[in-house]
């Protein structure tokens, strides 16, 4: 594995219940106890509802930061991790999250970013 700044996963959750998903209070709940789980570290939370329906928001966490947009008339969820080291284990955060979006289906996807044999 090549040398790198950080690390990107990203997760789309399918199938999820419409209403928690659009819920700024439940949002901000779930993410922030997700970050607690994954041992991340909160410095701020920013969520904006979005009219008539879903929600974006950013969590900066002391290793980088996680970003959310739902879709709540699709019952979907975007979620990005970003880290600067691969020694976060995101798994049993990402699925306690599954289970609070009470998502049938998720997708992860893993990548580094900044790699330094490319940086001068």
């Amino acid at each position: 594995m090549k040398k790198s700044l950080g690390y990107q996963t990203t997760v789309d959750f399918y199938d999820c219940d419409a209403t928690i998903i659009d819920s700024v209070t439940s949002i901000k709940h779930i993410l922030e106890k997700a970050a607690t789980i994954m041992d991340l570290s909160v410095v701020n939370t920013t969520i904006h509802e979005f009219s008539p329906i879903g929600i974006s928001g950013v969590i900066v966490i002391k290793e980088s930061h996680i970003a959310i947009h739902t879709w709540p008339e699709h019952n979907y969820v975007a979620l990005d991790f970003f880290t600067c080291n691969k020694s976060f284990d995101l798994n049993e955060g990402i699925l306690w999250i599954q289970k609070q979006f009470r998502a049938k289906k998720i997708d992860k996807n893993s990548s580094q970013r900044g790699f330094l044999d490319k940086i001068r």
